[in-house]
């Protein structure tokens, strides 16, 4: 089954956004007019005005009034936002960092009575068990940990899916669309088993985030437990109000 493909406004949402990263329009911030976007990305402004309408939303850019549409400089080099998913590859790459990824595990296990009341399961579904381990230039950032259900498996993931996102597994290999995810977050210090993975010294501090992931119609989908080394790569948090 493939991937749903991205839709055209958010192809060029991406596009725009990278080339604005790059700093390929006007020094001033000035974006080019919609009509011009539009021939150079050769689709209608309706498609580029919906693109803009995007970036805005996420105040990444800024419409002045009789202007034009600006660069929100305070925001070009911020990695994410607290209200998007936090796709690790991405996150990397936003950093200026090559990213790569190693499937070190996949096991199938029953839950415990905690995952089984959390993703809605009986105690004798199984789980498919993930773990990765994603690079920042090939030094270790990220150990992850996935856990899907067997129950809204629909086709066989093989271990290449290990290289993919998780929102891309769900979809190509289960036939689901990502809705939502809540996550915890906290503060952990570094065991010996996470050490040597992470390879860094234990009893340092790292970012712990326990998510469930959701379909659009509060289906959980995945549960993950994830461990993040700031040290390499910082995370800058945009907060907007409601």
């Amino acid at each position: 089954m493939l991937a749903k493909p991205k839709s055209i406004t958010q192809q060029i949402r991406e596009q725009i956004w990278e080339r604005v990263r790059r700093g390929e329009f006007d020094a001033s911030g000035r974006l080019p007019g919609e009509d011009q976007l539009a021939l150079e990305f050769n689709v209608s402004r309706a498609t580029i005005h919906s693109a803009l309408d995007q970036l805005v939303a996420q105040g990444l850019l800024i419409r002045r009034h009789g202007d034009g549409t600006y660069v929100n400089r305070h925001l070009i080099d911020i990695t994410t936002q607290l209200n998007t998913v936090w796709e690790f590859t991405q996150l990397i790459k936003a950093s200026g960092k090559e990213p790569s990824i190693c499937l070190l595990q996949r096991e199938h296990i029953l839950p415990t009575a905690n995952q089984a009341q959390a993703l809605e399961i009986s105690p004798e579904t199984h789980l498919i068990r993930f773990c990765r381990l994603f690079f920042a230039d090939e030094k270790p950032v990220i150990y992850s940990i996935n856990m899907i259900p067997e129950t809204i498996v629909r086709f066989p993931i093989p271990d290449e899916a290990a290289h993919s996102s998780i929102l891309t597994i769900l979809e190509q290999y289960c036939g689901q669309s990502f809705g939502y995810a809540i996550a915890d977050i906290s503060a952990v210090l570094l065991d010996e088993q996470l050490a040597a993975i992470l390879k860094s010294p234990p009893a340092v501090p790292l970012l712990c985030l326990n998510e469930i992931f959701y379909s659009s119609v509060g289906l959980p989908l995945v549960m993950a437990e994830n461990y993040y080394n700031d040290k390499i790569i910082r995370l800058n948090i945009v907060r907007a109000k409601p």
